[in-house]
């Protein structure tokens, strides 16, 4: 997605007039409606957009508060536990830190 994304960039200049956008945010939101269904609003496509509007003049442009950098997991915490819904019913499952996996109760 991030080397396509300067395309999509370009595509969606063709169409919007840039010059309607006062700040990043209305920027920001305009991109994700016309992209609809293709953002998703991640973190790599919020950089990618940010590197856009930084070539283009854009100078207020910031990540959404809620995108956290991947911070360094401690060597005594390695798993966490997590109730998801499977079919209908919750269940207690332990996620493993380091690998983002479920695993057996530790």
């Amino acid at each position: 997605m991030m080397d396509k994304f300067p395309e999509a960039f370009k595509r969606f200049e063709r169409l919007v007039d840039m010059r309607s956008f006062r700040s990043y945010r209305e920027l920001v939101f305009g991109f994700s409606h016309w992209a609809s269904k293709r953002w998703v609003d991640s973190y790599k496509q919020n950089v990618a957009l940010k590197r856009e509007a930084q070539k283009r003049g854009y100078r207020d442009t910031k990540i959404p508060a809620y995108f956290k950098r991947k911070t360094e997991v401690s060597a005594k915490i390695t798993w966490r536990r997590e109730t998801v819904t499977v079919r209908g019913k919750n269940q207690n499952r332990y996620r493993d830190l380091r690998t983002g996996r479920f695993i057996k109760k530790p």
